[in-house]
């Protein structure tokens, strides 16, 4: 099955979806989504990362099982089971986890991500990237920035418009504010979960794609020996390929010692997991930008990925 063509588009068709997905997530992450627009997001994104790693078992299971129908149920089954109850554990986990005072710096982080993202805000008295940063990178910060800088401090900031927050402070103080800042929290940790695995399974699942592409033209070619190797290695490569070219990604706010000394820092003692997920994201989005910006906009033509 693998190795037949319409599977190979079909890897191809969800790699594209995947990445027009994330397109569309970094265009709404600049703001505050309502919570039906964070409830759909959240579905989109566990429907699609689900599907990608049932893909992926889907190879793995239809080489090692003689009937395809039960690799199909049990590798959609797993797939969709396992990213379905992952996201969900993982977000609800870090929301009732987190503080009051965690909730109400959020808002704040939340209020300055867009400075962050155009080079105006300083972490201990160094600046966090530079402004003129590309727009690839401006929306990835807007983004993650909240998420990342979660274990940072106030006093840590220094950019303009400082005084806004006392008289927002104040405001969230109150205990009818628990839901705003319970859904705010939601916003900030939904992106990097989301994106992380989404570009993961996608990038993955078109290196794949393409690797099948090519085993199949050198099986055609009359080259068997070649054809099996790169079978049996194809996962490994794939997974090398895709974090090797992301590893490489480099520019101005990941390179910033703001960043480097003070937030990378801060986001793994606090939260390992989603530090990783974190800096997975800052460098896959910026990377392949271009990619995910042409199968949304092009491809599927500016798909909203809503749910009503």
């Amino acid at each position: 099955m693998q190795e037949q063509m319409w599977f190979i588009g079909l890897l191809g068709v969800y790699s594209m979806v995947e990445l027009g997905f994330n397109h569309r997530m970094l265009d709404l992450s600049g703001g505050f989504l309502s919570r039906s627009e964070l409830d759909g997001l959240q579905l989109w994104g566990r429907l699609i990362a689900g599907f990608g790693l049932s893909m992926l078992l889907l190879r793995w299971l239809d080489a090692r099982s003689q009937q395809r129908w039960k690799a199909v149920l049990i590798s959609f089954s797993l797939g969709m089971s396992v990213m379905w109850h992952f996201q969900k554990i993982a977000i609800d986990h870090l929301v009732e986890r987190a503080s009051l005072e965690d909730k109400q710096f959020n808002i704040y982080l939340l209020n300055k991500a867009a400075l962050a993202a155009n080079g105006q805000l300083f972490v201990r008295g160094e600046r966090l990237g530079s402004q003129g940063m590309d727009l690839s990178v401006r929306s990835v910060v807007q983004a993650l920035f909240p998420a990342s800088a979660l274990g940072m401090s106030i006093p840590d900031f220094e950019g303009p418009d400082a005084g806004r927050w006392q008289a927002q402070a104040a405001a969230l103080a109150l205990s009818g504010a628990k839901t705003l800042l319970d859904d705010a929290y939601r916003n900030t940790i939904t992106p990097p979960v989301a994106l992380g695995l989404s570009s993961f399974f996608g990038l993955l699942n078109l290196a794949q794609c393409l690797g099948l592409a090519l085993l199949l033209c050198l099986r055609r070619a009359g080259h068997p020996k070649w054809s099996a190797w790169l079978r049996k290695n194809l996962l490994i490569l794939s997974a090398l390929l895709i974090l090797g070219l992301t590893s490489l990604h480099r520019d101005a706010f990941l390179d910033s010692p703001a960043y480097r000394q003070h937030l990378m820092p801060s986001a793994w003692d606090r939260q390992p997991l989603l530090a990783v997920l974190l800096a997975w994201g800052l460098r896959a989005e910026p990377a392949w930008h271009g990619v995910s910006r042409w199968a949304h906009q092009d491809l599927m033509q500016g798909f909203s990925f809503t749910w009503h």
